[in-house]
């Protein structure tokens, strides 16, 4: 005869794949959805950056010192300069009838022809895209005054252009130069696989506690002869296997995404997951879906309907995301220290797994550390299951799950 576990495993994962909201969060989102936002986002910014640079744009012009300073150079494409005053052009930049303001010293030109220095000012907002596409513009023609001014200069005393560089600085990328992919995966995957993990884990946790006892199938479990803890074993390993099926999917849906190609304006992106790197993944991945099905099961036993198991799970998503932004942070990295850091280990060994920097101790620490947590999870939800909270929920819950009393064994 089957364990019990097993039987009602079984009963448990019948009952999540009837249900299409499920189906819909881990097959039909990943599969779809992520894609094709992906794919949108590259077409809506390809578009959007094509729209600016096609767009008219109105520049002021303060003072006829500017006007003589600009006309060394033809206007450039789409632009148009009108005369204004400082205060004038101000707020009509400010009210975004204008998209950036030019004003020089009117000395500027004299100052130039006697080889001295002018400040050309270039007023812009970041406020709207246009101002900035406008101070792109007009910075290209700025810099060619500037470099036929030095060129005159130099001649006249017969010197090499190298003379005021004497050393030039050119950054090379020897990864990245032609191709973004895997720099941009490196900030994407560790946010939507921990992001989906979690809602993988999170609503079927709602579902198979909270939802039982909203339609009273829980009391009928329990009075069946099933032990707490086979149906807690039944639950957690549903949970578990929910949440790695909606981060294998999501992860097999980016990677077709980037291997299929992105394109974000002038940057080129394409990405292949090699063995290793999906192995290495898996390696986090699994046992930080036992350990998000622990503490989802463990906080959404105490919810007595659905909608407050859902009122639950928002704060804790909250606080499990958080990880997965740190990991984006300037100077955070995998290292010996941050692999113990539960779930912040995960996104960086994601990034690092990307990025070809993930090392064997590195990945040995982040599994230890999530595994050591996620059987912490599970004695939790083990205490959960094994009180009158998994029968009746409420505020006595929380005390439960703190180690408090209220214990009862369900028989």
């Amino acid at each position: 005869m089957k364990p019990a576990w097993r039987i009602l495993l079984g009963k448990e994962l019948l009952d999540v794949t009837r249900d299409r909201r499920t189906l819909v969060l881990t097959i039909l989102l990943p599969v779809l959805l992520y894609p094709g936002m992906l794919l949108l986002m590259g077409a809506i910014i390809a578009a959007g950056t094509q729209r600016l640079k096609n767009e008219p744009l109105t520049v002021a012009i303060v003072g006829p010192a500017t006007a003589e300073l600009l006309s060394r150079k033809p206007v450039p494409e789409k632009t148009t300069f009108e005369p204004h005053t400082r205060a004038e052009a101000e707020q009509l930049l400010l009210d975004q009838k204008i998209a950036a303001v030019v004003d020089v010293p009117p000395n500027a030109n004299a100052e130039l022809e006697a080889g001295r220095q002018t400040v050309v000012t270039v007023l812009y907002t970041k406020r709207f895209d246009r101002s900035v596409e406008a101070l792109d513009r007009v910075r290209p023609l700025l810099e060619s005054i500037n470099t036929d001014a030095l060129k005159v200069r130099l001649e006249a005393r017969q010197l090499e252009a190298g003379f005021v560089q004497p050393v030039k600085a050119d950054p090379v990328d020897l990864e990245f130069q032609k191709d973004l992919g895997p720099l941009i995966a490196s900030r994407l995957l560790p946010i939507v696989l921990l992001m989906m993990l979690i809602l993988g884990a999170l609503y079927p946790a709602v579902d198979l506690t909270a939802g039982e006892k909203e339609r009273g199938t829980l009391e009928t479990l329990l009075v069946s002869g099933a032990r707490p803890v086979d149906v807690m074993a039944a639950k957690y390993l549903t949970v578990s296997l929910v949440a790695v099926v909606t981060a294998l999917a999501n992860l097999a849906a980016m990677a077709a995404t980037f291997g299929f190609g992105l394109s974000f304006g002038p940057a080129t992106t394409t990405f292949q997951l090699s063995v290793g790197q999906v192995l290495t993944m898996l390696a986090c991945l699994v046992p930080a879906a036992l350990l998000l099905a622990g503490v989802s099961l463990a906080v959404a036993s105490t919810a007595r309907t659905f909608k407050e198991g859902q009122s639950l799970m928002s704060p804790l998503l909250l606080v499990c995301l958080a990880p997965a932004l740190l990991s984006q942070m300037p100077g955070v990295e995998l290292n010996n220290l941050t692999a113990l850091v539960p779930l912040l280990n995960v996104a960086l060994l994601i990034k690092a797994a990307v990025l070809g920097n993930a090392t064997p101790v590195q990945v040995l620490l982040t599994m230890g550390s999530v595994l050591t947590f996620a059987l912490i999870a599970l004695k939790v939800a083990a205490t959960a299951f094994n009180s009158e909270v998994f029968r009746f929920g409420g505020t006595e819950g929380w005390r439960v799950l703190l180690g408090g009393s209220k214990q009862s064994d369900h028989r």
